[in-house]
């Protein structure tokens, strides 16, 4: 499912590319026309169609530090609409419920955000009706992930950046870490339009480079 989600995500990404109202701006390679551009994106739109069926289990995403990195990814996963593949049930920041909202709203930078957003709890709140859970550990280890079903956690902190500390994350229950910072050790960097291609699906723990 990880595999398939990352394969949706990045098919979305390159349709994105080469239909948006900047696409004239888009190097096509020479050996590419038009019609041959048309073609590729159909053919991707019916194999994610095929594979983001009504009934598919989402990928469950939770973000571990909700900073300007952390919000941005909110509002990018929620600009792709009801048919991504991925939805995020909890966020871990320190500053509680009230604060993660109300900066998930309004942003010196990008301006207010474009969603309903309301306070539900404690410690829950709801974005355009869906239910996300705030949590408040620095110790990746007490996070609940496992009681939750995580599959990704996007590790935005840049604190856990090597794989003792971002493992940490799948000691907890995560299957998978997505790393917003260069990664240390070991550690595979995937960046879209790049390299991602050349990723597995497989890898615990990937780096997405700098923020």
């Amino acid at each position: 499912e990880a595999l398939i989600g990352a394969r949706i995500t990045d098919r979305e990404a390159w349709i994105a590319k080469y239909t948006s109202k900047a696409a004239s701006a888009v190097s096509v390679p020479a050996s590419s026309s038009e019609a041959l551009i048309g073609a590729r994106i159909t053919d991707r739109e019916a194999w994610i169609a095929k594979h983001t069926s009504k009934g598919q289990k989402k990928l469950k995403v939770a973000i571990n530090g909700f900073g300007r990195i952390g919000r941005n990814f909110v509002r990018c996963l929620e600009s792709r609409g009801p048919a991504c593949p991925m939805e995020i049930v909890a966020i871990n920041d320190s500053g509680g419920v009230k604060q993660a909202t109300h900066l998930l709203k309004y942003d010196s930078i990008l301006g207010t955000f474009k969603a309903d957003i309301q306070v539900t709890g404690e410690d829950t709140f709801t974005l355009n009706g869906r239910t996300i859970k705030v949590v408040a550990n620095r110790d990746p280890l007490k996070l609940p992930w496992a009681e939750l079903g995580v599959d990704i956690v996007i590790e935005s902190t840049g604190v856990f950046i090597d794989e003792a500390g971002a493992g940490k994350h799948l000691t907890a229950g995560a299957k998978r870490v997505v790393i917003t910072a260069p990664g240390k050790g070991e550690i595979p960097t995937y960046v879209i339009g790049v390299n991602a291609d050349d990723m597995t699906g497989l890898e615990p723990i990937v780096s997405n480079a700098s923020c």
